[in-house]
């Protein structure tokens, strides 16, 4: 019999066949491989160092202001980082650090503010003496003193300009000296080893969290002002911009940065403090003082233990994002974006342009970093906007959108949008509705022009136009855009899915109408009307007072609402949000119809503060005091952290194709509110922006610019005269007598009662009249507010019931003047009293800017 045997295991050919084929399947992918990469080369590179001159304009002995370069020709009108005071004789000396950076050309241009009159243009000679170039000149005297005007430095390189701007003024009365000295003074005293003598300036209130150095004001105690335990030494010189210069006071800010040697390690810390001071032949008075300081991050500044990242003296504030486990986090500090790994135990560094915090053009703060969203991986969509200090955009002013890729470790630039505004006019104009979608789509709001742009083949188009800030809002993900067609109030709300396209629409009941107000997270809050409720204030301005508040989760393609507020003999004229908590601004109306200011209602959501998988808070450190604290997942039990490894990570830069200018503009009035050197607020509602520059001690300008308010005023103003009723409305009304003497101290008589029983309203026929000024509805603000306008030498017209008003005229520090039309003279009122009184008639006010 014969045997047959058969081998263990695969058999022969099985083996050979799968060798084949693991060798084609290497081949192919090393094919594959070398066929994506000649069709895909990319360019990986570093963030670029600085290139630009520094412009530095001398003045006052060893003050001097740097003015940073632009590429490309600005809206000059918003370029006020800074005032140059001249001296008597208007001289204006430059030095300019150039470095090796060929410069052919120097030149000089002045302009009238509003950039419609142009002063003086020149050229200009210059000295090179080892890389710095230096030049005077002496401005022209068709200037005015106490005018402010503009300056614009041209620097020519080849065929190349850059542009640097700033603002002159030739005072009088000003002090600005003495100020600028004390200013100096309190600057260099709080770093020295004694302070005492700051304690006369300052007003500490026991409130104030007195450890925190990332914001000092007046209010904080003398050792937070004195740095307290935190000792450390001025790199480099302080940067002076003086922002603001009047008879009352000066605003200015000092920009410098500290370097501490804490326990061997090297850091370096960004500051900038604002002040307000007056000056009076007995004393200075420091109005007010506000110190910020942030911690430049970096391998050896940024400290991590077990799931704690401490990420030194910042705002707690953090603008981050992480992913829903809490074990990758990114967030923005100083103008820089990082990423910090628990799984990795890696900190990356996503973005950044400080090469050298030495080097004043890489911590130049002009910009900042919004993370869009954020994976499970780390994987993100960031923007960069405001003033490029290096790359290929250096010199710029605009918005740069990155995605990057966790995997990989690689930022992708995708598109820059440059603008021709300030990063400060940018910033608080700055859209709250940017959304990439999944495939590659991106949507913008830009001057309320919603725009849509495809980054795979760059086209892009005009989805909604004309849109004003009140017709629309955007969810917290900026994915859900809820907007009306009409300007003021609507039938219908629509919403809108920026991520798949799909719309649908809240409409009214019959006899209601409809505004979109605000977004609390994903959920659009929305105001009601009753049609036969809108009504008039004694100015002439509509009021839309909403009856009923409704929060709805839009989120599924359709309305579900969560809850519905209202309250019987409220109406709601707006709202604001605020840490999960929404603000109601209310009114009532009394017997007579008139609209009475109420106190403001509150709703609070505290199922959002929970809901975050990486906590912010905030401890102790013996020597930088508070420090923040970003709160991953805790590790496992008996898990190390172990060496933490840090990283920048690399850029592809897109080509000039990527660069796409908007061209969209608003053509309505808008306010913006500068505290010293920054812009706090921009608004169409004038009310708003006052308020604003009220509290934060500032100033309100216009988009022609115009100045339209400011904090100080004078200590009291005489009564303004002469202040007559025109002859035909001698027998007229309280308040057609009250506009008709408005009228004629402008020079102008017409008939205001025939006007006012036509149908129009005091700022209709104001608008009408003073064609050639800016009439400003004041309703609202307070007495002291509108004060400011009878500083100016302008009377202001103020509501006392029907078809009656009085025009306030003077002021002391105890009562106000005011003109009464019945009696046709003046008198004289309480300041407590008047308050109260006008405030019954609801802040009823009408001036305007000559």
């Amino acid at each position: 019999m014969k045997l047959q045997f058969y081998k263990k295991g695969i058999p022969t050919k099985i083996i050979k066949r799968i060798a084949i084929l693991f060798v084609v399947f290497v081949a192919s992918l090393i094919f594959f491989e070398i066929i994506t990469n000649v069709s895909e080369v990319v360019e990986v590179s570093s963030q670029a160092s600085p290139t630009l001159p520094i412009v530095r304009v001398n003045y006052l002995n060893d003050a001097s202001t740097e003015l940073h370069g632009y590429v490309s020709e600005m809206d000059p009108a918003y370029m006020r980082d800074a005032i140059i005071p001249l001296d008597s004789e208007r001289n204006i000396s430059l030095s300019i650090d150039v470095g090796d950076y060929p410069v052919d050309g120097l030149s000089y241009e002045i302009r009238s503010l509003d950039t419609q009159r142009n002063i003086s243009k020149n050229a200009l000679k210059y000295k090179n003496k080892k890389g710095t170039l230096t030049a005077s000149f002496q401005a022209e005297n068709l200037i005015d003193a106490n005018e402010e005007y503009l300056l614009v430095i041209t620097v020519t390189s080849k065929s190349n300009k850059i542009y640097y701007y700033t603002r002159i003024m030739q005072p009088e009365g000003c002090n600005e000296e003495e100020i600028l000295d004390f200013a100096q003074y309190f600057h260099n005293t709080a770093l020295s080893e004694d302070a005492a003598d700051l304690a006369t300036y300052i007003e500490p209130k026991p409130s104030m969290a007195n450890q925190d150095l990332s914001h000092v004001t007046i209010n904080s105690n003398l050792s937070q002002v004195s740095y307290g335990t935190f000792k450390a030494t001025q790199a480099g010189d302080t940067n002076v911009s003086i922002t603001d210069i009047s008879t009352n006071y000066i605003s200015l800010t000092l920009d410098y940065t500290l370097n501490l040697d804490n326990n061997g390690k090297n850091e370096y810390y960004t500051c900038s403090e604002d002040y307000r001071i007056r000056y009076t032949a007995d004393r200075i008075y420091l109005l007010s003082y506000d110190r910020t300081m942030n911690q430049i991050l970096d391998e050896n500044s940024i400290s991590i233990k077990d799931n704690l990242v401490n990420i030194g003296i910042t705002d707690a504030d953090v603008q981050y994002l992480s992913n829903e486990t809490g074990t990758i986090v990114s967030f923005v500090q100083n103008g820089s974006l990082y990423q910090y790994n628990q799984n990795d135990r890696q900190v990356k560094e996503i973005f950044s342009f400080v090469d050298n915090p030495a080097d004043i053009r890489s911590t130049y703060n002009q910009h900042q970093v919004l993370i869009l969203n954020i994976d499970e991986s780390g994987t993100m969509d960031y923007v960069v906007y405001g003033y490029m200090n290096a790359g290929p955009h250096e010199g710029f002013c605009g918005i740069n959108l990155y995605h990057y890729d966790a995997i990989n470790n690689i930022s992708t630039e995708q598109i820059f949008i440059p603008s021709t505004s300030s990063f400060q006019i940018l910033n608080a104009n700055f859209s709250d509705l940017l959304y990439e979608t999944a495939d590659n789509e991106f949507y913008i709001m830009v001057n309320g022009t919603l725009l849509y742009m495809n980054l795979n083949d760059l086209t892009t188009k005009e989805l909604l136009t004309g849109l004003d800030d009140r017709q629309y809002a955007s969810s917290g993900s900026r994915r859900y855009l809820a907007w009306m067609d009409k300007a003021t109030i609507s039938e219908q709300i629509h919403v809108m899915d920026l991520e798949t396209g799909n719309n649908f629409d809240i409409t009214a009941e019959s006899g209601q109408l409809l505004r979109p107000l605000a977004f609390m997270d994903e959920d659009l809050i929305y105001g009601t009307l009753y049609e036969k409720d809108i009504t008039t204030d004694g100015a002439g301005a509509t009021i839309y007072p909403m009856y009923s508040l409704t929060i709805s989760d839009i989120t599924s393609g359709t309305e579900r609402p969560r809850k519905t507020y209202s309250k019987n003999g409220y109406y709601i004229t707006d709202v604001s949000i605020q840490s999960y908590s929404i603000y109601l601004d209310r009114i009532q109306f009394d017997a007579d119809g008139n609209i009475l200011q109420a106190d403001q209602g509150n709703i609070k959501n505290s199922a959002g503060e929970q809901n975050k998988a990486v906590p912010i808070t905030t401890d102790i450190d013996d020597v930088k005091q508070q420090v923040v604290i970003l709160n991953m997942t805790p590790l496992e039990e008996g898990e190390k952290l172990g060496k933490i490894k840090y990283e920048v990570t690399d850029l592809v830069l897109a080509d000039e194709n990527h660069s796409i200018s908007v061209a969209s503009a608003t053509s309505s009035t808008q306010y913006f509110v500068y505290a010293g050197s920054k812009v706090k607020l921009a608004t169409d509602n004038l009310i708003d922006a006052i308020a604003m520059a009220d509290e934060e001690m500032g100033i309100v300008l216009d988009n022609e610019p115009k100045y339209i308010w400011k904090r100080g005023r004078k200590a009291y103003q005489t009564s303004i005269s002469p202040i007559t009723i025109g002859s035909s409305d001698f027998e007229a009304s309280g308040s057609a007598r009250a506009l008709s003497a408005m009228l004629v101290h402008e020079g102008e008589n017409v008939q205001v009662h025939t006007l006012l029983e036509n149908g129009e309203t005091p700022i209709s026929i104001l608008s009408k009249t003073l064609k050639d000024y800016s009439i400003l509805d004041l309703t609202g603000a307070t007495l002291s507010e509108v004060l400011y306008y009878v500083s100016n030498g302008t009377p202001v017209y103020a509501y006392t019931g029907e078809d009656t008003a009085v025009l306030i005229i003077g002021y002391d520090s105890t009562s106000i003047i005011y003109f009464d039309p019945i009696k046709g003279a003046n008198a004289k009122m309480s300041m407590t009293e008047a308050t109260d009184y006008f405030a019954s008639f609801g802040n009823v006010f009408v001036s305007y800017i000559k």
